[in-house]
């Protein structure tokens, strides 16, 4: 987790032109473009996120448990922010979603809020902080990927076929198999939205 928005008196970004939560809006409706997922850009008006830290330190605690659990928490605070425009800066919004994990046997919730709201979760979040800063990422999303002694970064919005491409450079011999099982897929994720079902299919 690169812990994007500390807070809005520390946050400038100038590629953007962005200092202030109503100046995000615009940057989402292009990333609506670009990736057709349903992103509702009025948060930033509406109910703006104050700080990404309690997310990202909630997605470290939840994949301490489970590599899954922590997948699914992700996914359902990009869907809580995104689509439902939640501020998941909030304590009380981490919770409900934790809540819902448990009911669907993905996360334990008690031994989950224990630990998100003592100094283990800044601990597991501190590392992945301290990463992003030795590998010099300065932009989201990126995505380091290693393969052996190779690591290529991918930063931006990039289709499918750029990361195939991608781990084919790290390794031309690698075979692999580009079919999905949308039913493994669909039951795995729960929630789709039409683009990512048009991705797979």
């Amino acid at each position: 987790m690169g812990g994007l928005l500390r807070d809005w008196e520390h946050y400038s970004d100038q590629l953007n032109c962005i200092i202030k939560p109503s100046q995000m809006g615009p940057l989402w409706v292009e990333a609506k473009h670009l990736s057709g997922q349903p992103i509702d850009e009025h948060l930033w008006i509406n109910n703006p996120v104050d700080t990404s830290y309690p997310a990202c330190m909630a997605v470290k605690v939840a994949e301490n448990q489970s590599f899954i659990a922590g997948e699914a928490m992700l996914r359902e605070l990009r869907e809580a922010v995104m689509i439902h425009k939640k501020n998941i800066g909030d304590t009380d919004v981490i919770m409900e979603i934790a809540e819902n994990l448990e009911e669907k046997a993905i996360l334990n919730y008690n031994n989950f809020k224990v630990s998100l709201l003592s100094n283990e979760s800044s601990d597991f979040f501190r590392k992945d902080l301290e990463k992003v800063k030795l590998k010099g990422v300065t932009r989201f999303p990126t995505m380091l990927i290693q393969y052996g002694e190779k690591t290529v970064q991918i930063t931006g919005y990039r289709p499918f076929s750029v990361l195939l491409d991608t781990f084919k450079f790290l390794d031309p011999s690698l075979k692999i198999d580009e079919k999905i099982n949308t039913e493994d897929y669909i039951t795995s994720w729960h929630n789709l939205t039409k683009r990512e079902l048009q991705e797979i299919s």
